[in-house]
């Protein structure tokens, strides 16, 4: 599911929100929801725009859709580290890459949608800096966090936070990833006037 994204129609929302299509139509022209048009000008919903909505507006996410939209994390370093961090972080789907170099090879086949790096685990194997950048450069809309008591030199685009704060990472998991640009719709030029 991670490869592609996850799309429903006008139609599948009004199922799931047990509503008419006209209703559907008229919360897109209110802003009520994200979407964008394909370039039939055909409506399309992300999963994690549908569930973000859904809850907003009180309805019950399906089990499927909370999935689809469940935020991805790449944990890199030790078992040990591994165990607090998915603690912390109950409802994301965890992964844990033990080396750098595994996060590498996922940017380039899967990408997550954080990376969360122990530098003390790793830190004496790689230049983790240098991974950092490579990692913001191989997919730049993916959040990056260090768990580091100082590491000099880090990029700005990295969250830093403490060791001891390793049990605290919710909040800096909140900050969602840039959208990612619509489909452009077609213009329809008309040269009969």
């Amino acid at each position: 599911m991670r490869g592609e994204k996850k799309l429903l129609t006008a139609s599948d929302l009004a199922s799931l929100c047990q509503v008419d299509l006209k209703t559907i139509h008229n919360w897109v022209d209110r802003g009520r929801i994200a979407h964008f048009r394909t370039p039939g000008r055909h409506l399309r919903f992300r999963a994690a725009d549908v569930a973000e909505f859904l809850r907003t507006w009180g309805y019950t996410v399906p089990r499927e859709l909370a999935r689809a939209s469940a935020k991805s994390v790449a944990f890199v370093g030790s078992a040990e580290a591994f165990a607090v961090v998915s603690k912390a972080l109950p409802n994301a789907t965890m992964k844990h890459l033990p080396h750098p170099y595994d996060a590498l090879v996922m940017a380039g086949a899967d990408a997550p949608d954080v990376y969360i790096i122990d530098v003390a685990s790793v830190g004496s194997e790689v230049d983790v800096n240098r991974v950092l950048e490579v990692l913001h450069r191989a997919c730049p809309q993916v959040g990056l966090v260090a768990l580091c008591d100082e590491l000099p030199g880090m990029p700005s685009f990295v969250t830093r936070l403490a060791q001891s704060e390793a049990g605290s990472l919710a909040p800096s998991l909140v900050t969602e990833r840039p959208a990612e640009p619509a489909p452009a719709a077609p213009r329809v030029v008309d040269d009969d006037t």
